[in-house]
């Protein structure tokens, strides 16, 4: 005879079940608990802060990855002393943490400074940074504390033989000839991405990409509005030879960054850069550096 199994024949198995899941919940949440707390940390002032702000605190230094060449208005050495936006802004996360800034110079190129935070030799990293694809892969990036449109700088003689019978939006969009960018830097990225028929030539320095476009030896020097309105106002008789354009649907997104565990870190930097009680623009930054001797 088979006996067929009623309603109530899996209840105690039911029963059992959800003690199970009730015993694992709790677990769970008496887990979470205690990592909550543990990632807080209480430091000699009596604050009781996250790990990764207490690590810096205990220090008693912010240590910020900083590029070895000055580049104002965004940081600069003045009479010995760096100034400059950049450096306002991270004194503004010192100041929230406590702590003074030790700032560490060694990097060469725009992308050893993400380096830097990445492998934790710092803990954050200025520089009039970018966001880039590469360097997701390894750091975090706060809101962004200013937008940098493009630019080109364009040797007008390589660029008519490049264009032929282009317009110059046709050629632009068509660009097939040689683009200098500064090395280690997010412009060889982003010529890359949006200059994809063009040959990227990487420079050591922007002084020696613009000088090849001066000479024609490539077509163009590709970077941000700021640096591209400096040189043509440093030489205005280069406008007889060169021409510039600009794109204000591309963007150069400045950003601090930060190690890929540091999010309560991360945090507090879009608060500040979110309280900021102005906001840089390329206007302002240009008129600084028309004060800079």
């Amino acid at each position: 005879m088979v006996q067929r199994a009623g309603n109530n024949a899996g209840w105690p198995g039911l029963r059992c079940g959800r003690a199970a899941a009730a015993y694992v919940l709790l677990l769970c949440w008496s887990v979470s608990a205690a990592f909550a707390q543990s990632t807080l940390v209480k430091v000699a002032d009596g604050r009781l802060v996250a790990a990764e702000l207490a690590r810096i605190i205990n220090r008693g230094v912010l240590i910020v990855a900083l590029h070895e060449k000055d580049t104002p208005p965004f940081f600069y050495e003045k009479d010995g002393v760096l100034v400059g936006f950049d450096i306002e802004l991270v004194q503004r996360i010192g100041d929230q943490l406590k702590v003074p800034l030790q700032f560490d110079r060694s990097a060469r190129t725009y992308d050893e400074v993400a380096q830097k935070v990445a492998i934790g030799k710092a803990d954050v990293g200025v520089s009039k940074l970018a966001r880039t694809l590469k360097r997701a892969e390894s750091v975090l990036f706060s809101d962004p504390y200013m937008r940098l449109e493009h630019s080109l700088l364009i040797n007008r003689l390589a660029f008519a033989g490049m264009a032929r019978d282009q317009t110059v939006a046709q050629a632009v969009r068509n660009f097939n000839g040689t683009i200098g960018v500064l090395a280690g830097s997010a412009w060889e990225e982003f010529a890359q991405r949006n200059f994809d028929k063009a040959t990227v030539v990487p420079f050591p320095t922007w002084a020696k990409a613009v000088q090849a476009a001066r000479e024609g030896r490539v077509v163009a020097a590709y970077r941000d509005g700021i640096e591209v309105r400096m040189v043509m106002a440093a030489d205005p008789q280069l406008a007889l030879t060169m021409r510039t354009v600009s794109f204000t649907d591309l963007a150069s997104m400045l950003c601090v960054v930060v190690g890929t565990r540091d999010l309560v870190l991360r945090s507090l930097i879009n608060e500040i850069v979110a309280n900021q009680k102005e906001q840089p623009t390329v206007e302002k930054l240009l008129k600084r550096i028309a004060t800079i001797k």
